[in-house]
């Protein structure tokens, strides 16, 4: 058994010499492969904007290729580079004086198997701010290395880096118009401040206030006629706002009290109102503010209409005319198609039309919340145009039946012209009185009451108005 066991031991023996023997005549051709070792920057993006309240920029150098080479890189700055950055970007920049910064290092060293160095710029916010605002800095630094001893990559040999001041504003200078209400209820309003460029190293506090003084600049600007709000109609929530560091937004909020445009139930100011929100001051030296106020517009014109309850008035109408024939068509038509918000057809209210109608017409709806009007608009039908022109409308905070306190706040005559179509009207409030319960009285007819006109019957589409 021991001999088989020598032979194959002989065998590998003779096998690994053979191996070796084999490994030694190969060469390594691996760098053929690879490229010659060059220097650049990280990207072919030149242009680096850093906020100058960072204080600083780190970038890196890189070393590409076979790592076979030592070399120093320099860096120092190219107004020629500079320049022509402005020329294929549209820039303006000037090149940032010397006693603003610093380098860590201008030379940096790379050993045969270095592939990556850091280099820090830092800078002087104060010395930059002192500059003035009328132009803007760069540092444009170029890469190059000492004797040539590398290449270095061209379209990734410069680096603007740009120390930006920071600026805010509010997002928007117009808001989202809102409606003031009747109802006692707060209304919430918001914004957002924003930064162009975010701080990492700290928070940004942002002040603001409401200055009612901006209202009549904004309308000799843009031709309003928005009034001032009074006294405590509008407040904010806060009187500054942070930008927590890293960030570029910072919300602010305030509240609307409606109840300051009333004294009872009586609105004192009538027409559309302008809160202005302006940012006073920020935390840091140096911030520019673009957008310095948030107008926030509140509009009294609010379309005020149904569906709203029938309290009072359920007989004036078609379907319950005594000699209406029982129809079912008829029977459609009941009397709260008078406040059920809808101008169409099968929506029209029609009033009694085979009996004769005693005037005036009165109806009560029970609206569903306080309102308060600033114009009713009242829409005649397609046909009987301009039988119901004159009306006594009443509102009332509540409601007891007969003993209710109404008060008067239209009356007259509307306007008319025969159209054919479902039109609606204008309708002037004499006072702007709030309620929640409203009193619509027909006063007359206009017509003699013959032909399509018999018995004083008419149609109307609806009953709406604006206001809040």
């Amino acid at each position: 058994m021991l001999e088989p066991m020598k032979i194959n031991m002989w065998k590998l023996l003779i096998a690994g010499l053979f191996a070796s023997a084999a490994l030694a005549g190969c060469e390594d051709n691996r760098n053929n492969f690879m490229v010659d070792d060059t220097l650049s920057f990280v990207n072919e993006e030149q242009y680096a904007g850093v906020s100058v309240y960072n204080g600083k920029y780190e970038f890196a150098i890189l070393k590409n290729g076979k790592g076979q080479q030592s070399a120093k890189a320099l860096l120092s700055v190219s107004e020629t580079a500079l320049a022509e950055y402005n020329a294929a970007n549209g820039t303006n920049y000037a090149v940032l004086p010397a006693n603003c910064y610093k380098l860590s290092s201008s030379t940096i060293g790379f050993s045969d198997g270095d592939t990556r160095k850091f280099v820090e710029v830092t800078w002087d916010d104060a010395a930059i701010f002192a500059l003035g605002e009328g132009t803007e800095y760069a540092i444009p630094l170029e890469l190059t290395t000492v004797n040539d001893a590398l290449a270095v990559d061209a379209n990734r040999n410069v680096k603007i880096i740009n120390p930006k001041r920071a600026s805010i504003g509010m997002e928007k200078e117009l808001a989202t118009p809102f409606h003031p209400t009747a109802t006692h209820e707060e209304i919430t309003f918001d914004g957002n401040i924003v930064l162009d460029n975010a701080i990492t190293t700290m928070d940004l506090t942002v002040n603001y206030a409401i200055d009612n003084s901006l209202v009549e600049a904004y309308n000799q600007a843009n031709g309003t006629n928005y009034l001032a709000a009074p006294e405590g109609f509008a407040r904010l929530d806060a009187a500054s706002s942070q930008i927590a560091a890293g960030e570029t937004t910072a919300k602010f909020s305030g509240k609307i009290n409606s109840d300051k445009l009333f004294t009872g139930s009586n609105l004192d100011i009538v027409g559309d109102l302008l809160v202005p929100v302006r940012i006073t001051s920020a935390s840091l030296d140096g911030i520019t503010v673009t957008t310095e106020v948030m107008y926030v517009p509140f509009s009294m014109d609010k379309e005020l209409k149904g569906p709203w309850k029938l309290l009072e008035g359920e007989d004036n109408c078609y379907a319950k005319d005594p000699n209406n024939g029982g129809a079912a068509w008829i029977m459609q038509y009941t009397a709260d198609k008078l406040f059920d918000g809808e101008i169409t057809a099968g929506h029209e209210w029609i009033s009694w039309f085979a009996t004769q109608i005693e005037f005036p017409i009165t109806f009560v709806v029970d609206m569903g919340q306080r309102q308060v009007f600033t114009k009713f608009r009242i829409s005649d039908y397609s046909t009987h145009q301009g039988n119901y022109r004159d009306y006594e409308i009443y509102t009332a905070e509540e409601y007891s039946g007969a003993s209710t306190q109404w008060n008067l706040v239209a009356s007259g005559k509307r306007d008319f012209n025969w159209t054919g179509v479902p039109t609606p009207y204008d309708y002037a409030v004499q006072k702007t009185i709030a309620g929640r319960y409203l009193k619509f009285v027909i006063v007359k007819p206009e017509y003699a009451q013959t032909g399509d006109y018999l018995y004083g019957r008419g149609k109307l589409a609806d009953v709406q108005g604006l206001g809040f």
